[in-house]
């Protein structure tokens, strides 16, 4: 078991939340085209740990016709009903980890390796749930109208650069715009230090 694999579950569970959400909205709204976009994105993480898993397996054989062709499916964005599969991931983490107790002793004897982990967790969760109730709260009243408009917004927002050529102008989209740029501050701290880290281990 790695961080990795707790990464990839937790991704799992935000995905299935997301597909979950989409069901409520107008499959012709931007806040729908969002939600799609960003599963998109969680494809690509869940493609590369299939193949990552198959490179892996000792036996590839058996882990494509156990768990490997579920992995598959559930990567590939265009059949949006398999996408639920990325339930087994999860399942299969918290066979692994069979208590509380087990889990956080992996935690506590991985503790950069699960700092990093976590962070990305909490860096693509904030962009996600704070772009989201931007858009949900300014495609009314404010500039940010479009799925695409608010990734770029969000993109700019979380990197601290601010162009200002799109921004918030309700109270509830500025306090989620403020929470996105705390975790653009955060997430870049995260970064060098583990960047450094890495430098430490090359020498």
């Amino acid at each position: 078991m790695s961080v990795n694999k707790l990464i990839i579950a937790l991704l799992s569970v935000i995905s299935i939340f997301l597909l979950t959400i989409s069901f409520f909205l107008d499959s012709e709204s931007e806040l729908y085209k969002l939600l799609n976009l960003y599963d998109y994105g969680l494809c690509i993480f869940f493609l590369y740990d299939f193949f990552a898993e198959l490179r892996r397996s000792k036996n590839r054989w058996k882990y494509f016709f156990t768990y490997g062709w579920l992995d598959l499916l559930s990567s590939i964005p265009v059949i949006h009903e398999l996408r639920f599969a990325r339930a087994f991931r999860v399942f299969r983490v918290f066979r692994i980890f069979k208590s509380y107790k087990i889990l956080v002793n992996f935690l506590k004897s991985n503790k950069k390796e699960s700092f990093y982990g976590f962070s990305v967790m909490f860096i693509i969760l904030s962009i996600i749930t704070s772009s989201f109730l931007v858009l949900y709260f300014e495609h009314e009243s404010g500039n940010i109208t479009t799925a695409e408009e608010t990734l770029w917004w969000s993109f700019v927002t979380i990197t601290t650069v601010g162009y200002g050529d799109l921004y918030p102008v309700t109270t509830f989209g500025r306090i989620f715009a403020s929470i996105l740029i705390i975790t653009g501050i955060f997430g870049f701290g995260a970064v060098i230090s583990y960047l450094n880290d890495l430098v430490k281990k090359w020498r």
